[in-house]
């Protein structure tokens, strides 16, 4: 019984520490949409992309993350404007949470770049469903005597706005934001409760070109909820702006390789693969896919003949 508590007691506090941490990515330049609304419309043409994470395989019940992320630019009298869509499904566990994201932004032209001003309302529904696990054994009693149910299925759908400001030139870009900026408190049942921590927010790249062919990106990407902090720094080659590879540290947690190829189709695939470096010794799987359709119409060539020029 006393295991029993120990375990009770132990999961809402992984729970909450849980509820603390927005879900980890390695391919972050990939994936700004994700964590700041500003990024929506930054480039000229319609952007799809979906990213599935497997997170430490090999563990049961591990985390597994997938989001999908559209972004378009819209032109309204003269002004650009960036609209932005996200659909997250993040499991770990017990807990199994789904959310869909709306971005805004309004871009104005700032010197050789462009500085973006950006919003997000979004809801997610925060899911617990499962069956508790009761180790074998006369001193365990079971999970419906102590807890009235061997099962558990509650779920609460909470309102969740961001904010984000973005600047993008050629060569160069830098943002700053903040998700679940009301920090919303997710209600289970009376003896469950959690809430969705604030956080914040930093990355930045820069494209530096070697040659014609050949290009050097790197990147860094933060984290943090005012308690715990994150940071990747990223360094990518480039090759024809078709291929590329590259490797990834996250501070104190693993070292990432990268590599991702765009096809002349428009079709755009990436892998990553997380090596720990903590005490959690299991590697971590990422696949990236993404396509950008081109809205610009070019005109076609007209031709004719005629009899002066036969």
């Amino acid at each position: 019984m006393k295991k029993l508590l120990f375990f009770i007691i132990f999961f809402c506090f992984a729970l909450k520490m849980r509820a603390q941490q927005d879900p980890q990515f390695s391919q972050n330049m990939f994936n700004i949409l994700a964590i700041n609304p500003a990024y929506a419309g930054s480039e000229d043409n319609i952007v799809v992309s979906a990213i599935n994470r497997q997170q430490w395989v090999g563990f049961d019940n591990a985390p597994v993350t997938t989001i999908v992320n559209l972004s378009t630019p819209v032109h309204i009298a003269g002004t650009k404007h960036g609209l932005g869509l996200s659909v997250v499904r993040d499991e770990l566990g017990l807990e199994k949470n789904t959310g869909i994201r709306f971005s805004y932004a309004y871009i104005k032209k700032l010197n050789k770049g462009s500085l973006h001003f950006g919003i997000s309302v979004g809801f997610q529904n925060n899911a617990l469903k499962g069956e508790w696990f009761i180790p074998e054994g006369d001193e365990f009693t079971s999970a419906a005597e102590d807890l009235g149910s061997a099962t558990i299925d509650e779920g609460k759908m909470i309102f969740d706005p961001g904010l984000g400001i973005f600047y993008q030139s050629d060569n160069f870009y830098a943002g700053l934001s903040v998700s679940h900026v009301t920090e919303p408190t997710v209600s289970y049942n009376e003896s469950v409760e959690t809430y969705l921590a604030r956080h914040y927010y930093a990355t930045a790249g820069y494209t530096v070109k070697l040659d014609e062919t050949w290009e050097v990106i790197p990147s860094v990407f933060y984290k943090t909820d005012a308690v715990v902090s994150q940071i990747d720094i990223n360094s990518l080659i480039r090759y024809n702006k078709k291929i590329w590879g590259g490797v990834s540290y996250r501070v104190d947690d693993a070292i990432v390789g990268m590599m991702g190829v765009l096809f002349n189709n428009g079709i755009q695939i990436g892998y990553a693969y997380d090596v720990s470096t903590s005490k959690i010794a299991k590697g971590s799987h990422e696949f990236l896919l993404m396509y950008k359709f081109n809205t610009k119409l070019e005109s076609r060539n007209q031709k004719y003949k005629s009899i002066r020029f036969l």
